[in-house]
């Protein structure tokens, strides 16, 4: 029987969480799988995790290269996978035992399936945080759209993916862009895929570890600029800069309000910034475009409004 799901699982130095990762996928109530397990140069004891795994269930592969991102790892992955979709999960979060079940269930031919998660919080006191998706039935245009707009997320994770529609240039992105991969990875993806389907059923456990909460490089208005021209270029090359305007300048919103929240500096005569603010309508009744041109005007007050923002965001969602 040909194999229907193939699953990758990047790893790098994941001994303390990846034998929960593979336990969670070897469980599945869908049998007709494949695992492979990218070991990315790790320096601890997951290699030999894996391969202890790899001996008792021929399901399984384990796969070790040199060091080079979590991105070439899935690359990796996806060349050497021989099902009809492909499925991520990081080697730090688990996925409930029905996830390819459910996922498969509802594929009705898509080109992609994607389902819900729950960002799990063991060591916190916060609760589990549920995500809301925008469920339906999308082309590749509409979920650039969403991916551009933050109504959906951008990890890889959570879906299953039909081979095919991967290629080289899927994962090729600058070494420079160090935030931000996974929406340039969704957007390629978009540009190759025509059908679409989006469920709101919990396929995902999005571990919140303590060692995933360690400060990456501090954003700075010059990575958002050089990271806008590389989206823009995808965009401009296939012809959809004028068509997702309005998703795009939601997209450049996000990233100007992030600046702000990391108390960032914005100096509205520099042309980027002048560009987005140009674009900026109170008249729009958008609360992050009145968010955004206030405190641009008075960035002392933006601690404020963004509190604000943030509370009626929680209560109209």
């Amino acid at each position: 029987m040909d194999t229907i799901i193939s699953i990758i699982v990047p790893i790098y130095n994941a001994e303390k969480f990846l034998a929960s990762c593979i336990d969670s996928i070897l469980s599945q109530t869908f049998k007709n799988f494949e695992l492979l397990l990218i070991d990315d140069g790790s320096q601890d004891s997951s290699l030999s995790i894996c391969q202890k795994y790899q001996q008792n269930d021929n399901r399984i592969t384990v796969f070790h290269k040199n060091n080079e991102g979590v991105t070439a790892a899935r690359k990796y992955g996806v060349e050497k996978a021989k099902g009809e979709y492909i499925s991520f999960v990081d080697a730090d979060d688990i996925i409930p035992e029905n996830s390819l079940a459910l996922l498969y269930k509802e594929h009705d031919n898509a080109d992609m399936v994607i389902g819900n998660f729950i960002e799990v919080m063991p060591h916190y006191s916060k609760k589990n945080k549920l995500y809301s998706p925008q469920v339906g039935r999308f082309n590749g245009i509409d979920y650039i759209s969403l991916q551009l707009e933050n109504k959906l997320y951008h990890a890889p994770w959570g879906k299953i993916i039909r081979k095919n529609c991967f290629n080289d240039d899927i994962f090729t992105t600058p070494r420079d862009i160090f935030r931000g991969e996974d929406l340039i990875m969704n957007i390629k993806l978009g540009l190759n895929i025509k059908d679409i389907k989006i469920v709101n059923t919990i396929v995902y456990y999005y571990m919140i570890r303590p060692s995933s909460c360690m400060q990456s490089r501090k954003p700075t208005l010059e990575y958002e600029k050089m990271f806008d021209r590389f989206l823009m270029l995808i965009l401009k090359r296939n012809k959809l800069d004028t068509k997702l305007k309005k998703s795009i300048l939601s997209q450049r919103i996000d990233a100007l309000t992030g600046l702000l929240t990391e108390k960032i500096h914005l100096d509205k005569n520099d042309t980027f910034v002048k560009m987005i603010y140009s674009q900026l309508k109170i008249s729009s009744f958008d609360m992050r475009q009145i968010l955004l041109k206030t405190c641009l005007s008075h960035p002392s007050i933006f601690n404020i409004l963004y509190r604000v923002y943030r509370k009626l965001s929680s209560i109209t969602t």
